[in-house]
């Protein structure tokens, strides 16, 4: 048992690391609901990889990222249709297949119900090692590509009238996003990921002004909500997913006061 519980801990603390630095970069493009939408289609792909036999890892990755790189299509500027009314629709699909998912499922739903609300049952070794890769991948491509996506965070119409390849980037960028969500999905759980993408992020804005120490400040919130999360959840018998969105609300909040303080003093 105390090597399952130290592997708990090193889950937690890579997945909330992972999403919580990816959070930094959804919420700098002020189009958090991209996060939902991915969170989803991540579930999605879980759900029917259960369903059709694929292998369990590798099936809702591919599909995570192909739903999540279609969302590259969707041009500020050069569409009819605007960019959150396109995500609202595409939200409604990965909704409307979850649920068909669910209800075409035959016997036990164990499985299923654990990749909505996330369970430690799903922590093993292979786990850890593909959140981790998945992790370093993602630290590098912000790392090479960090001028390019603060060109995103601030404009994509300016950064592509600027020559910075804003399309290319921004398909990888969604592309990692379905991926490092589709891994991490089964530990917090499908509808409640997205709070480990937003809350740590969030967070860091309140009280940091220079992307360096938002980007460390989001990291360490999304490790701490996860950890600790993982924690109550294992000492209380309570659904891991669930405490581990109460922990990330809960530093926001934290934040949020600081903030709201500081200003009264000035």
């Amino acid at each position: 048992m105390d090597s399952f519980f130290y592997l708990v801990i090193l889950a937690g603390a890579v997945a909330g690391a992972g999403t919580g630095l990816l959070g930094v970069y959804i919420i700098g493009m002020r189009m958090p609901f991209i996060g939902i939408c991915i969170s989803h289609s991540a579930m999605v792909g879980s759900i029917y990889s259960i369903l059709l036999g694929v292998n369990p890892v590798y099936g809702p990755v591919v599909f995570s990222a192909a739903c999540s790189m279609s969302l590259g299509a969707i041009r500020p500027g050069k569409s009819r249709l605007d960019a959150n009314v396109a995500l609202a629709i595409l939200f409604n699909l990965m909704l409307g297949l979850t649920f068909l998912g669910i209800g075409l499922m035959r016997g036990s739903r164990s499985e299923v119900l654990g990749l909505l609300w996330g369970s430690l049952l799903f922590v093993d070794r292979s786990n850890v090692v593909i959140i981790t890769i998945f992790a370093l991948i993602f630290v590098c491509f912000a790392g090479l590509f960090n001028k390019e996506l603060k060109s995103l965070m601030f404009s994509r119409t300016i950064a592509s009238a600027t020559g910075v390849h804003e399309a290319f980037v921004y398909c990888i960028f969604l592309a990692l996003c379905g991926a490092i969500l589709a891994v991490n999905l089964p530990l917090v759980g499908g509808l409640l990921i997205f709070s480990l993408i937003t809350c740590p992020a969030a967070a860091a804005y309140q009280i940091c002004t220079g992307h360096r120490s938002v980007v460390l400040a989001a990291t360490a919130f999304g490790t701490a909500s996860a950890v600790v999360g993982f924690l109550v959840s294992y000492y209380l018998d309570l659904p891991t997913g669930a405490c581990i969105v109460i922990v990330s609300t809960l530093i926001f909040a934290v934040c949020a006061s600081y903030r709201a303080l500081g200003r009264k003093h000035n």
